[in-house]
C-alpha cells in the first residue's frame, strides 16, 4: 500500500485536496474520472480511502464468498 501526503487547501470557502499527477498516473486516472471517498477503519484508526468503486469489499465478505464457492465445488 502506498501513501501520499496532501494538504487541505481553501477552495472558495470549502476544503479541497489536490491530487498529485503521479498519484493519478499510478491509479490510471485522469481529470474528469470519478473517485469515491470511502470511510473505513485501518485497525482501530478511522480513515478515508480513495477508490474507483463506491464500496470496498470487506475481507470477511471475500472469505465467505471463497468458502461458499469451494463448498459448491466439493458438493458436485
Amino acid at each position: 500500500m502506498h501513501s501520499k501526503q496532501v494538504t487541505i487547501e481553501d477552495w472558495d470557502g470549502d476544503g479541497a485536496i489536490r491530487l498529485p499527477d503521479e498519484a493519478l498516473q499510478e491509479l490510471g486516472l485522469d481529470v474528469g474520472d470519478t473517485l469515491y471517498i470511502v470511510e473505513t477503519y485501518i485497525g482501530t484508526q478511522k480513515g478515508f480511502v480513495l477508490s474507483t468503486t463506491p464500496k470496498i469489499a470487506d475481507r470477511m465478505d471475500e472469505l465467505v464468498e471463497e468458502l461458499s464457492h469451494e463448498a459448491d465445488l466439493t458438493s458436485r
